[in-house]
């Protein structure tokens, strides 16, 4: 067990020391509240659902109620979901959020942020293939990511998520990973 926990987080260092970071995020959530991504000195593992149409949007969905009904109550865990709508006419885009904010359940307000810029970043960092899938990443607090995946909810994709998720909890709560 010892040797695979091992072989685990080399494999981990593999794939972070050859990831891109995220792209910066300064935006307002849904509830109004500003959210700063990634947080190099935060604690927080990061799950991210991108969405790059409207057609993504319920894939999005999907993904984040599953996501929330397990990690709204893990403070170890910041997930967000994140349509980007730069690709969307500046006169539409309030209407689109108008119509996001009636479709968020209040509690996960605070989980949806609007994004406007940097799509192209975005899409090299989910290595983008297909315009209507839901993308995930799950990150280091830091912003690198060590998983992702894209398309329809699925057990086994939300099984691989949750063994990325459970390796970062249990490297962060290690004291050697604060060294």
């Amino acid at each position: 067990m010892k040797l695979l926990k091992v072989s685990v987080l080399f494999l981990m260092t593999a794939v972070l020391s050859s990831a891109q970071s995220i792209p910066v995020v300064k935006a307002n959530a849904l509830d109004n509240s500003e959210i700063t991504l990634p947080n190099p000195s935060g604690q927080q593992v990061l799950i991210l659902i991108v969405g790059f149409s409207r057609k993504s949007g319920d894939l999005c969905k999907a993904w984040g109620r599953k996501i929330s009904a397990d990690y709204h109550a893990d403070a170890r865990i910041a997930y967000f979901t994140m349509p980007v709508l730069q690709s969307a006419p500046s006169l539409v885009r309030p209407m689109i959020v108008h119509g996001m904010r009636k479709d968020v359940p209040a509690q996960e307000l605070a989980h949806f942020i609007p994004l406007y810029s940097n799509e192209s970043d975005w899409k090299k960092v989910v290595n983008f293939s297909a315009p209507d899938d839901a993308y995930l990443i799950v990150a280091t607090p830091d912003g690198l990511p060590v998983w992702h995946a894209h398309g329809p909810f699925s057990d086994s994709t939300y099984a691989e998520l949750k063994k990325w998720i459970a390796i970062l909890v249990e490297k962060a709560a290690t004291p050697s990973a604060k060294n």
